[in-house]
């Protein structure tokens, strides 16, 4: 427990009473980062103010949304650092990154569509309207959280070697199986199909979740760190690095698994909101464009790319369509203003991605391709793998209200994985919440009916593992054994003189 009087804060560490200035309110890293969000905003006014004055009101709506949901919105007690990862992903892609490529570009978006001050100014207030109504839906979702907090309940018991051993086991098979299959697909730059996202998002998976799970109740259990269970820690971080790396997969799958082994490993010192958001920043803002490099041009892991290719690549990442979900965001206000909405046609097709086109010949587009076949027919747009931001879909689908209701899901989606990493009676739990909090930055790029196939796939392979590291082979074989030695032979009377 702590509390504040008089300037400085005590704090009950079980050891006695310790007190220690309290921290002065407002300065920090979240200081800093409205500092660049204001600055961004003024070069913006300055230098494209002239284009009006429902362009220089709508990026202002912006600016002052986006200063909201860092207040109110990135939240100390928060158990998972989801709100983090929503605040970074409206800072980058509906924000920042927008403004800088309109300053670079402002007859043209990266996504080739051409710029109407009519429709960008409706853009940013659809943008501004999600931002807004998360911030009041997750306040008001979090207080409630708060009062009907149950007490915390005991921790469960420890894994038993034989179940460590048997999903350790379980999972050197899988690897053994199925990434030779993945190396060679990406050689043979194979199409996505069924199967392969199926080996690829649940099979391959597998000693990832495997790994975090065992890695939080090691951490978590306090127990002695057997050199037995170093060695297995040691092998499944092996597995996850064969399966998880720019060569076979994306920096959107890859994120989540680096950044949930790092916030589980170091849980205690990224318990402060400060340091999961420096962690996660850097990580978004830098790293990311680091490894696109590397997962878009697999030379360059052979060593066939040289450090001036590298730099430029990185100079021109924020320039490029890896930033194109606020230009996608204006495609469905267009398309929208032009044709209606989609009234749900968008929705269905992701709420059932695991129906086949084949059986459901009517099935919608994912999103983003959508978006794609839409550029392609008006604006000379190249190709197809677009990314469609939540925002879009919801004003793609039901306009206004679409944003407004998907705000509020995503709003209680982020306070039920901080109940979830709350939980002290479940190994699992932690781990669940930790990578589906970076893993919502893959459902607010979209599109949802990817997102959704991925996530599901990922639900799974965390209640295998947790199902397989659980198992007690043996246990009740023991028990029974036990009762029979405490039974008496039959026959025989257990009263003196019988």
């Amino acid at each position: 427990m702590s509390s504040t009087r008089y300037g400085h804060q005590f704090r009950d560490t079980g050891l006695g009473i310790v007190r220690r200035k309290a921290s002065v309110p407002g300065f920090g890293l979240r200081v800093l980062i409205g500092l660049v969000i204001v600055l961004n905003e003024i070069v913006f006014v300055d230098v494209l103010g002239s284009a009006g004055v429902e362009l220089v009101l709508s990026s202002a709506i912006v600016t002052i949304a986006l200063l909201i949901q860092l207040r109110f919105a990135v939240r100390q007690d928060a158990g998972a650092p989801a709100d983090i990862v929503l605040f970074i992903f409206s800072w980058l892609f509906l924000d920042l990154a927008p403004k800088v490529q309109l300053l670079s570009m402002p007859q043209r978006l990266v996504n080739t569509s051409t710029v109407d001050v009519g429709t960008l100014a409706t853009t940013n207030l659809v943008c501004a309207l999600f931002m807004v109504t998360f911030t009041i839906v997750y306040a008001i979702l979090s207080r409630h959280a708060e009062v009907a907090a149950a007490p915390a309940a005991a921790p469960q018991q420890e894994f038993t070697a034989r179940g460590i051993g048997i999903a350790a086991l379980i999972c050197v098979m899988v690897v053994a199986v199925a990434a030779p299959l993945a190396y060679h697909s990406v050689d043979n730059e194979e199409a996505a199909t069924p199967a392969k996202l199926i080996m690829s998002r649940f099979l391959l998976f597998l000693p990832s979740a495997t790994f975090l799970i065992l890695l939080n109740e090691t951490i978590r259990s306090r127990r002695k760190l057997l050199f037995s269970r170093v060695c297995v820690l040691l092998l499944m971080f092996v597995l996850v690095a064969i399966t998880e790396n720019p060569y076979t997969e994306k920096r959107n799958a890859l994120g989540p698994v680096y950044l949930g082994v790092i916030l589980i490993l170091f849980q205690n010192w990224f318990s402060s909101r400060n340091r999961r958001m420096l962690l996660l920043v850097s990580g978004m803002v830098l790293v990311f464009p680091a490894i696109a490099v590397f997962t878009q041009n697999h030379k360059a892991i052979l060593g066939q790319f040289s450090m001036d290719q590298f730099w430029t690549q990185i100079a021109d990442h924020y320039f490029s369509i890896n930033y194109d979900s606020w230009a996608n965001v204006y495609t469905s206000v267009e398309i929208v203003r032009v044709h209606g909405p989609q009234w749900g046609h968008q929705l269905l097709g992701s709420l059932l991605f695991f129906v086949p086109s084949s059986l459901w010949t009517s099935k919608p587009l994912a999103t983003g391709i959508f978006l794609g076949n839409y550029l392609i027919a008006h604006y000379g747009m190249w190709f197809t793998n677009l990314s469609a931001p939540l925002v879009g879909e919801g004003y793609l689908d039901f306009g206004y209200v679409g944003v407004v209701a998907y705000a509020v899901v995503m709003a209680y989606v982020v306070t039920v994985l901080n109940s979830l990493a709350r939980q002290r009676d479940k190994w699992a739990a932690l781990p669940m919440a930790t990578y589906a909090s970076v893993f919502l930055m893959i459902v607010l790029r979209g599109s949802l009916m990817i997102a959704m196939g991925f996530a599901v796939a990922a639900f799974l392979a965390f209640r295998l593992a947790s199902a397989m590291l659980s198992l007690k082979v043996g246990a009740r074989q023991t028990r029974r054994v036990g009762r029979e030695i405490a039974r008496p032979p039959t026959g025989v009377s257990l009263r003196h003189g019988g």
